[in-house]
């Protein structure tokens, strides 16, 4: 990414901001959730099914959205990346760790491990971390986003939990917003402003309950130290350059999704996802997933 690229990209963003004028959502902003986490877990569930009975690429094809972005390893449309692309060579099969819906149940997501099991004897097994973010429609529930990463097989699959976390984080109800107010909370967090290096300015934004799946840990962080730690490893000028983001009708939550490089300026070396949980009027990241992308 340039330079030239970031003052195309601003005022784009400034543009989506104030599109829309955002409603006072009044004295029902703490209303309870009326959407049951467990429609994501379900979900997850007849998605990977689909994909151990017919194949990754069938599955994806019947559950992706008509605009759903897919990493592979950079954001990219998902149903021409998956139409072009051969199927995967063995069975590819996954289970969520935690879900969460959004009070008004027309958002979610899940992440969680996953693994795929070559039909090959001969070939080895590869098992990583994945987020997926489901968005309903007068169509149903579609996939909207979907990225990992892999690494070797180093026990997360056996290890998985059975009994996902559902609603892990307390997000609140707000007014409606433009998702392009997240793709700027990205850039808010970048390189080095008024002296706060990237991991001071994402450390005064994440949630309480934040977890960080950086390559190649599938497991990921969530106590506070070791969220510093893998914060601190990344480059102290990181740069995000947003490229799409969603937010639910229910303003409590949303995500964003772009490519990320070492500094301002710089090329390219990794893509992420940004869950988001407001809280009051605040929005925090509770979720951040990171995928490098091939070097040279």
């Amino acid at each position: 990414m340039t330079n030239s690229f970031a003052r195309w990209l601003i005022p784009v963003l400034a543009a989506t901001w104030f599109a829309g004028c955002p409603s006072d959502p009044g004295p029902q902003a703490q209303a309870p959730i009326a959407a049951s986490h467990k429609t994501i877990v379900d979900l997850e569930a007849s998605f990977a099914s689909a994909s151990r009975e017919h194949g990754a690429k069938a599955a994806f094809l019947e559950f992706l959205d008509e605009e759903s972005i897919v990493l592979q390893p950079g954001p990219t449309w998902g149903r021409a990346a998956w139409t072009v692309n051969d199927d995967l060579p063995g069975t590819l099969d996954w289970s969520p760790d935690r879900a969460q819906i959004s009070a008004d149940g027309d958002l979610g997501f899940a992440s969680g491990p996953w693994i795929l099991e070559p039909r090959d004897p001969e070939g080895g097994r590869v098992e990583g971390r994945y987020v997926t973010v489901w968005k309903k429609s007068a169509a149903g529930w579609h996939v909207w986003f979907d990225g990992g990463f892999g690494r070797k097989p180093a026990g997360a699959w056996e290890a998985r939990s059975k009994e996902p976390a559902t609603g892990p984080f307390a997000c609140e109800r707000g007014a409606a917003m433009p998702p392009g107010e997240l793709q700027l909370l990205d850039l808010a967090i970048s390189g080095i402003q008024d002296g706060e290096t990237h991991q001071q300015r994402v450390l005064a934004r994440l949630d309480a309950d934040a977890w960080l799946f950086h390559r190649p840990s599938v497991e990921g962080v969530g106590v506070a130290a070791e969220r510093d730690a893998a914060l601190a490893a990344l480059p102290v000028a990181l740069q995000y350059w947003p490229m799409g983001a969603g937010i639910a009708s229910s303003g409590d939550l949303g995500y964003s999704y772009g490519l990320a490089a070492p500094e301002p300026g710089a090329s390219a070396d990794a893509s992420y996802v940004h869950i988001w949980c407001r809280h009051g009027a605040d929005w925090r990241l509770a979720l951040q997933l990171r995928t490098n992308l091939p070097s040279g």
